[in-house]
Order: structure tokens, then C-alpha cells, then sequence
């Protein structure tokens, strides 16, 4: 399916999508079927959903344009917290975007809906001209998006749905993981004494055998010397296992470098963490 899906019907003879919707099924449209939501089952174990940006076109009145993922009898692992959804602007899908989905039963399902953010900076879903068009690729599933603006325009927000059991961690070395502690300690006295090659390789080793303060003070270092796409992997390395300083590097960073969506999630989940801690 190619080019922007846009139709508008007379108004006297078309009520908006949304309030054509009875459930979960599709109204039809133009000959089309439309969807409020796409739903898939995910079983029982650990899933990854990426989402993967094509294209986005805003109109008049749409701030921004992302996905809200949800999960019926499941979570969203975000920086060590389980969520029960989160919204995922376009720019943080700009490349792709992993979102690791964990069952908490049998039958779980993770739905899927456009969102939008309109002239008074609110969040909206649900409204208006709101739906959506699905089509199948051979290795995924693509949601076309209209906002509930102005007449329907498939072509507003294009994503590309793929859906993949999450990989098993590797089983981390047990001889190596000893001496992670030590590795960063004698990055710590290098850096100390000026010697920051050193002390990059020393936490670089510690961090590869996961030590989040090492992977943080990589952030750290590498941010000041101007290398910001090698501070901004080692500050969601250390984020997206919980810890709460590289969450609000990584969202000064990512502010920084325009992406100002993603920004916004990762510096209230490190205002959370820091909460909780």
C-alpha cells in the first residue's frame, strides 16, 4: 500500500471514525477497513516490539505523532520499570525502537493506536478522524495512522510493526564478572591521575561485564570530549537497567540532539527511579 491515504466525506453524511467504532472491530471507509486499534497475542514469554518509523507528516494542529502501546495481562520494561503502556513519539522511531514486552499471562496481547499531541500540548487519542490502515509485508505488519484532525489522511504517521520473542541474555562470564569491580576501581585511579585513555579502557572492560557505574562514568566521559553518540550507547546501556543518573544523561543528551520526544521519557523515568530510590 503506497502514497497518503487521504478522503474526506461530506459532512452532513459523515459522522468522524470515531464515532462509528462500536469495539475493537473496523469500520469501513471508502471501501477500506479501518481499525481503532491493532491488537496481537504474544504468549507467555519475554517479546520484543520494534517500532520503526516510515513516514510522518503532521498537519496543522498535530504538535507530534507517535504510537501508544498498551499490554492486556503484561508489562513494558522502560528503565527498570514495568509499565503497563507508553507512547512513542515518531522522532524516537526515526532508526527503529525496541520495547521489550514481559507476559504476565497466558493469553497476553499488546494493542496499538495512534496518538497525538495537539496545539494545547495535550496528549490525545480517540477523537475526531482517529484510526487507522493495516496492511502485511512479508517480515511485518505496517500501521498507517490518522489523527483525529481535520478530514482522515492515512498518510499522516506511516509505522513499521515487527514482533519477535526477546532473545535469552548470555550467560555472562563467571571468571571475567569477578573482577568487574576491580577493573572499574583501577579505571577510577586513572582517571584520577589524568589518564583517561586508560581509564576508558579499563571501564569499558567493566562495563562489557555489566557494571553500571562504569557504563555511567563512559557516559560522562565520552560526553565531555564531544563523542555524544559513544556517551549516549553507554548511557542507555546503564538506563535501561535502571540506573537513575544515566537515565537524565541520556535525556540531556537526546534533548540535545533534537529528540526531544524520547527526552521527555527517559527524564520522567529517571525522575521515578530517583523517587523510588
Amino acid at each position: 500500500m503506497k502514497g497518503s491515504y487521504s478522503y474526506a466525506e461530506p459532512a452532513a453524511t459523515a459522522p468522524p471514525l470515531a464515532e462509528r467504532y462500536d469495539s475493537a472491530e473496523p469500520v469501513t471507509w471508502n471501501g477500506a477497513q479501518v481499525y481503532p486499534l491493532h491488537s496481537e497475542a504474544i504468549g507467555v514469554s519475554p517479546t520484543t516490539v520494534r517500532l520503526t518509523l516510515r513516514t510522518a507528516a503532521p498537519r496543522p494542529g498535530v504538535r507530534s505523532l507517535g504510537i501508544g502501546l498498551g499490554v492486556d495481562r503484561g508489562d513494558v520494561l522502560l528503565g527498570g520499570r514495568r509499565l503497563r503502556g507508553v507512547d512513542v513519539w515518531s522522532d524516537a522511531m526515526t532508526g527503529g525502537i525496541d520495547l521489550e514486552v514481559c507476559p504476565t499471562g497466558a493469553d497476553a496481547a499488546i494493542t496499538l493506536t495512534p496518538v497525538w499531541v495537539d496545539e494545547s500540548e495535550a496528549t490525545v487519542s480517540w477523537s475526531g478522524n482517529y484510526g487507522m490502515l493495516i496492511t502485511r509485508e512479508p517480515t511485518m505488519t505496517v500501521l498507517h495512522c490518522s489523527t483525529g484532525v481535520g478530514p482522515p489522511d492515512f498518510g499522516e504517521l506511516v509505522v513499521e510493526l515487527t514482533v519477535a520473542l526477546t532473545p535469552p541474555a548470555p550467560e555472562p562470564r563467571a571468571e571475567a564478572s569477578r573482577y568487574q569491580n576491580a577493573l572499574y576501581e583501577l579505571g577510577v585511579a586513572m582517571q584520577s591521575r589524568g589518564d583517561e585513555v586508560q581509564a576508558c579502557q579499563l571501564w569499558t572492560q567493566a562495563a562489557e561485564f555489566g557494571h553500571l557505574a562504569a557504563a555511567y562514568d563512559l557516559g560522562v566521559l565520552r560526553y565531555r570530549r564531544g563523542e555524544f553518540s559513544e556517551a549516549e550507547h553507554w548511557w542507555r546501556t546503564a538506563a535501561e537497567h535502571g540506573d537513575a543518573r544515566a537515565m537524565a544523561g541520556l535525556a540531556e543528551l537526546l534533548n540535545r540532539r533534537g529528540n526531544v520526544s524520547e527526552a521527555r521519557v527517559w527524564r520522567a523515568a529517571s525522575a521515578a527511579e530517583s523517587h523510588l530510590g
